[in-house]
């Protein structure tokens, strides 16, 4: 019915369509997908609808990278256009303009009598629907034609905004906006736009290795400035001096970073300590490094603080084994599973961490190394304290204080946290006679992100976290390998699955793979085969572990308030532009993304 409309027909549907749901609230049907979604989202942030006010923050960055990038290609696309009746309207990440290239008088008098003008901010929950912070909303081209503006007094124009994104790093850097008088029918606005918008990221490319360069001269000067370890890092590089290698050795790229990142937020010289991995603590000074204004990475000043004494530690000690039967070579979970294994032979050990970590396939793996090791070790039992909400919990307990009186084995009681704290102190009490019989015991805790506290009251306990996925995101390979076997995934599957957060940890993974072999059940599961709303959740870059928890932490907000970003920020003490610049930052697309 839409396609078949004149254009006069169509402007009076959607005004009609725009005042129904100004004035009812009811899901606009005859408008684009996008478009109803941002009415809906413009509704819920009390945009005004008749006229705006765009925020004013005239403090600009005019050497920024993405300025430096856009203005030689926009000054030689203005020049070849001429008079077109079109403007181009730059902006920053936040939707803030930063500058416009403009030929057309009327459309400068009209956008000057709407304040798109510099410095003023068009992102939606200020002005409402329109080419700039929609663009940003959805991190993909945004077109807008005229009665599809929220707000009445942006009708007469058509706008469309292409973000402009690092074309390595992928992290939103603005969005390049053009517009001109309200016409649909002018499909060259949109090829204009995005063709545009390429040959702009095609400059930042070149800028790229200038950075580069400059980095290295920021490492030069300051290896010749001083005889201590010393460190240039970005978020794709990583340059030492000889000093700082012996030093960082086994310490990851992303941890440096992340160490460095309070000196690039503060702006400023920060002095601070660093876990080496052979068990010392070094001192560190850290600063931003700048390129027009711009962060580009931090150097860093790194040197033992003395009077230590390195940890040694004999070849044995240093190899890690992880559990028969568990994919996973990361360091920190193989650490988990030696101190567990370690514990359980005089101790009870409690086993905590997010849903779906594999605590209880830990417990399960840790018996079988005992029964190994102790060819008279009995038979492992498993009592899901999950049973006692419907067996009842004296039931419960009576059940498995007399399974314990037999030879000892191996106990796992999974999900220990949902007994009453009535019952604990029995538990323990039972618990601590098996332990000094022999019985290796173990329990599992489910809780969130941190846990302090005493599941087993009066007991000598040792409590071992097992990381989540994210954590240990470059173990998922093996886990895969580990899941789909005898079968296997198609690489590039495997790279997008490693770019998700993972809330629902290895048991979320599982039945991923799962999903996919079901889907293909002949051939190689490759892209095509993951469900598309997990393809759409997918951030288009790997995250550092510092990125990871912090999008872990805004998800989870977001999770608690039904998607919406402006009660999320609000929960996290952020505002909502922060909140949104992380997770882009990520690249992360908001209006795709599965709480």
């Amino acid at each position: 019915m839409v396609a078949s409309m004149t254009g006069s027909e169509l402007d009076r549907v959607l005004a009609e369509e725009r005042e129904r749901f100004l004035s009812s609230g009811d899901t606009p049907t005859l408008v684009r997908p996008e478009i109803s979604s941002s009415w809906r989202r413009c509704s819920s942030w009390s945009v005004p609808a008749q006229h705006i006010a765009p925020p004013y923050q005239p403090d600009l960055d005019t050497g920024s990278r993405l300025l430096r990038a856009a203005t030689p290609v926009l000054d030689k696309v203005t020049e070849r256009l001429g008079e077109l009746g079109i403007v181009f309207i730059l902006t920053d990440r936040d939707a803030r303009i930063i500058h416009r290239w403009e030929t057309d008088r009327w459309l400068v008098k009209r956008l000057d009598s709407v304040h798109a003008t510099v410095g003023h901010i068009f992102a939606e929950d200020a002005v409402g629907t329109n080419g700039l912070g929609t663009a940003v909303e959805l991190g993909r081209t945004a077109r807008v034609d005229g009665r599809e503006h929220y707000v009445e007094e942006l009708t007469g124009f058509t706008c469309v905004g292409v973000p402009v994104v690092d074309p390595v790093s992928r992290q939103l850097h603005g969005v390049l906006d053009v517009s001109c008088r309200a016409d649909r029918n002018n499909m060259l606005v949109t090829a204009l736009a995005e063709q545009t918008a390429r040959s702009i990221e095609a400059r930042l490319a070149e800028d790229q290795s200038v950075l580069e360069r400059a980095l290295l001269e920021h490492f030069l000067s300051a290896s010749r400035r001083s005889h201590t370890g010393i460190v240039v890092v970005s978020d794709r590089i990583l340059m030492t001096n000889p000093q700082a290698a012996r030093m960082l050795d086994g310490v990851s790229q992303p941890l440096v970073w992340d160490h460095v990142a309070r000196a690039v937020n503060e702006n400023g010289t920060v002095e601070d300590g660093l876990q080496l991995a052979d068990g010392r603590t070094a001192h560190t000074r850290s600063a931003a490094l700048r390129d027009g204004g711009e962060v580009i990475g931090a150097v860093m000043e790194i040197c033992p603080e003395s009077g230590q004494v390195p940890i040694a530690r004999s070849p044995t000690t240093e190899a890690l084994v992880g559990p028969t039967g568990l994919a996973g070579t990361d360091r920190g979970y193989l650490e988990t599973c030696r101190d567990a294994r370690r514990a359980l032979v005089d101790r009870v050990v409690v086993l905590y961490g997010e849903p779906g970590t594999g605590k209880l396939a830990l417990g399960r793996a840790l018996h079988e190394e005992l029964a190994h090791e102790k060819p008279d070790h009995g038979q492992l039992l498993v009592h899901d304290a999950a049973a006692a909400e419907i067996d009842g919990e004296t039931s419960w307990l009576a059940t498995v204080r007399q399974d314990l009186a037999g030879m000892p084995g191996t106990l796992v009681l999974p999900h220990v946290n949902l007994l009453s704290q009535q019952l604990t102190p029995s538990l323990s009490a039972v618990l601590g006679a098996a332990a000094s019989r022999g019985w290796g015991c173990v329990a599992t805790y489910t809780c969130g992100t941190a846990w302090d506290g005493m599941p087993l009251p009066d007991l000598d306990i040792t409590q071992v976290r097992l990381p989540p996925l994210r954590d240990r995101i470059s173990d998922l390979p093996q886990l895969v390998a580990a899941f789909a076997a005898p079968r296997r995934l198609a690489p590039e599957a495997v790279q997008l699955l490693m770019r998700l957060t993972w809330p629902g940890n290895i048991r979320e993974l599982r039945s991923l793979v799962d999903r996919m072999l079901a889907a293909a059940p002949i051939g190689i599961p490759g892209v095509s085969d993951v469900p598309a709303e997990v393809r759409r959740a997918a951030p288009r870059r790997r995250l550092t572990r510092f990125e990871r928890a912090e999008v872990h932490v805004i998800l989870d907000a977001l999770g608690e308030t039904g998607g919406n970003k402006k009660d999320a920020a609000r929960l996290l003490g952020i505002s909502r532009s922060t909140l949104y610049r992380k997770l882009q930052a990520a690249g992360i697309d908001l209006d795709n993304t599965v709480y």
